[in-house]
């Protein structure tokens, strides 16, 4: 009786082994970036007034191509750093618009720093709405913002459309700090009222390597 209980386990044995899972190729659906202008200038405006709750509040508009699928990226890989370190983890409260219509975003199953969405037609842009909560202590990640000092890191407050270089993607970036607060940073100013100033355009790359003290 044992030797036949045996000899019939055998067959569920090997087949159980079957029937495991198997590994399947990625597969990327991120555009390949390509060295080439793109068709629009981002604006990016960034409220850091909301010191006691350490939370930046962001508005970002980026021109479109035309309708269809767009991927939007998350600063990941960022200077001086020698890992994937954007903290998209802090980033909070995503609203994706487009005309005034709510747009579904959904994750790259692969790419988690890369979001889904399908652009409309007749939509000239997509509007961003979201908020970048900072570490209030440092097992949480660095403190980039106290009621004292903040440190502007304009990869935390930005995405970014795939398939174009950075250097080839203008951005006009406005910063609205404290009242009376002065800063120091690596761009030129357009324009300046009261506690609101805007920057004048440079490349997304440039950008994300201009980060403000304040």
């Amino acid at each position: 009786p044992l030797l036949a209980a045996t000899l019939l386990a055998l067959p569920l044995t090997a087949g159980a082994a079957l029937a495991q899972p198997q590994p399947l190729p990625i597969e990327s659906t991120i555009p390949v970036a390509k060295d080439i202008p793109y068709p629009g200038t981002m604006k990016l405006i960034v409220d850091a007034t909301d010191l006691d709750r350490r939370i930046m509040t962001v508005k970002q508009t980026i021109p479109v191509a035309g309708p269809g699928p767009m991927v939007l990226l998350y600063p990941e890989w960022l200077p001086g750093k020698h890992a994937p370190r954007g903290e998209l983890e802090k980033v909070a409260g995503l609203k994706i618009t487009a005309g005034g219509k709510t747009l579904v975003w959904r994750r790259d199953p692969v790419e988690v720093y890369a979001l889904h969405i399908d652009v409309p037609a007749g939509a000239k842009q997509v509007e961003l709405e979201f908020q970048f909560l900072s570490a209030t202590a440092t097992d949480q990640g660095r403190v980039v913002m106290t009621r004292e000092m903040l440190n502007l890191q304009w990869n935390s407050t930005a995405f970014y459309p795939a398939g174009w270089f950075t250097r080839q993607i203008p951005v006009e970036a406005t910063a609205v700090l404290p009242e009376g607060w002065g800063y120091g940073v690596a761009l030129d100013v357009a324009s300046k009222k009261g506690d609101t100033t805007t920057f004048k355009t440079v490349s997304f790359e440039t950008l994300v390597d201009s980060p403000m003290f304040a």
